[in-house]
């Protein structure tokens, strides 16, 4: 074959890239790309180590529901809760219902739904950016920010808070143009407040922020649709909202007084001022504050001609401001400013992929990495928190022999650590955390966990009362461990005839 022959039917010089970018354009290659880069990162190995800590105590509260039926009046061993909205437990417990109380049910859904996260995130750049390679770049930066991956694993509520914030940004940026999606505002606000709170509604406070920008905010409060949206909020958050303020726990005072009013109006923590959260930032958001710094600037140069960028630029300023003016600054606050900055820097990368067509390959290739590494390495906890977690496993599985209701003490239940809320998931019966010791709600065959430290007083105090004789003290150890201990009380003599 002559050389010129040979020349034809080789590619031309850069044909091999085109054709690989040309696959990955397409969104039967990249979507399920991402939703499966998604699901290693959230689910890969996430239920290798016991629940602790709030994790534990969530998924408590959703077990106490789907075995009680009480939907209401949410509980953790016997007391109340009143620091968060019902709708993730709700959800966790119809999980239980279906497929049992397990670390891995307990993750199951705060995980799939980080991969919805991801794949709400693409869409939304996508129709808010319109540039498939934008979004796929926000979806892979969104996946690979460390904190992300953080609380989009094991049981948090950050994951269904961000999917009603998504679905409100969407609402809003279609709201502008299309009256009728006014009304899907106030139902992302009802579920985003159902589901954490205030920080809910962030898509309701940037929803008037651009009618306000475009000058359609009297047509669209006023509208139909506006009115619409408010009644499906009030339906979904009013019967909550009564059942829990007159059920006489204290409820409208402790959530909105001191969950609520605390974190906004609170005292301030020392070293934490209106900076925190800017330092924060650029402490831990790497690799990508380069990028997204750069990205917002080209958003901002936009500003005036799309409503895409105005979007992101105002959600990104409301999270940004409320939370630094806020009282209460915790590092996880950030976590619905990471869209944003997603967004952003899928922007500059973008920019960028149109010089370098290998680009958005090289993104795949570490994000592939980094997910088979989450999934190798999975939960690591510290020595101390581990030999915790099995000392609370040997009690729940101590407990195991019986449905009646077991007593714990106060300091089990929130002393530190915090044995209660391990072993109220994984024992069998029910907790009922008592007022003290355990005095006045014991009984004949009742069981009780103490701690060890506590064990003396618990017991002086039961023989106190008749439960138990000082000579049978020792007979009513079932099981101890160095900070744990199982009391059986004997049960009621029967008269002889």
């Amino acid at each position: 074959m002559s050389g010129e022959a040979e020349a034809r039917r080789a590619p031309a010089p850069g044909a091999a890239t085109a054709n690989t970018l040309d696959l990955l354009a397409r969104p039967t290659v990249h979507v399920p790309l991402l939703l499966a880069l998604a699901a290693v990162f959230c689910l890969g190995r996430v239920a290798n180590q016991p629940l602790d800590g709030d994790p534990a105590m969530y998924a408590t509260i959703a077990r106490t529901i789907a075995r009680t039926g009480e939907w209401m009046h949410l509980t953790c061993n016997g007391d109340p809760y009143l620091n968060k909205p019902p709708l993730h437990f709700w959800l966790n417990a119809i999980v239980f219902r279906l497929l049992g109380a397990t670390t891995w049910t307990a993750t199951l859904l705060p995980g799939l739904l980080g991969v919805v996260d991801v794949a709400l995130l693409y869409v939304l750049c996508r129709i808010t950016l319109r540039d498939w390679r934008a979004a796929f770049a926000a979806a892979i930066v969104y996946l690979t920010t460390p904190e992300v991956i953080h609380w989009s694993r094991g049981v948090h509520l950050e994951t269904l808070v961000t999917f009603w914030v998504l679905l409100g940004v969407a609402a809003a940026f279609w709201s502008v143009e299309r009256p009728a999606a006014t009304a899907l505002v106030g139902i992302a606000a009802a579920g985003g407040f159902l589901a954490k709170g205030p920080q809910g509604l962030f898509p309701a406070a940037l929803a008037l922020t651009l009618w306000t920008r475009d000058g359609v905010l009297r047509e669209r409060l006023w509208s139909r649709h506006a009115l619409a949206g408010a009644a499906v909020a009030l339906v979904a958050v009013g019967p909550w909202l009564w059942a829990r303020s007159v059920e006489g726990t204290g409820f409208a005072q402790a959530y909105f007084g001191g969950q609520i009013g605390h974190a906004l109006f609170g005292a301030r923590v020392r070293g934490r001022g209106p900076l925190w959260y800017l330092v924060k930032i650029v402490r831990t958001y790497w690799p990508w504050l380069p990028v997204a710094a750069a990205g917002l600037v080209m958003l901002a140069r936009e500003w005036r001609r799309s409503l895409g960028a105005r979007t992101w630029l105002a959600y990104a300023a409301i999270v940004f401001v409320v939370i630094s003016f806020a009282a209460g600054r915790r590092g996880r606050y950030l976590f619905q400013l990471y869209p944003a900055f997603s967004a952003a820097a899928g922007v500059a990368l973008a920019t960028l992929s149109t010089r370098v067509p290998r680009l958005l390959h090289w993104l795949v290739v570490p994000a592939v990495a980094a997910a088979l590494a989450v999934a190798w390495v999975g939960e690591r906890v510290s020595k101390a928190q581990a030999g915790h977690s099995l000392e609370a496993l040997d009690i729940a599985h101590a407990l195991d022999g019986g449905d009646d209701v077991v007593l714990i003490t106060r300091a089990t239940q929130w002393g530190e650590p915090q044995f209660g809320k391990i072993i109220g998931f994984y024992a069998h019966p029910l907790l009922y955390a008592c007022r003290a010791t355990c005095v006045e709600e014991a009984g004949p065959g009742r069981r009780i966990v103490a701690r060890t430290d506590e064990l003396d007083g618990v017991v002086d105090g039961l023989v106190t009362a008749g439960f138990l004789e000082r000579g049978a003290a020792v007979d009513a150890v079932g099981l101890r461990t160095p900070s744990l201990v199982l009391l059986r009380l004997p049960p009621a003599t029967v008269p002889a005839d």
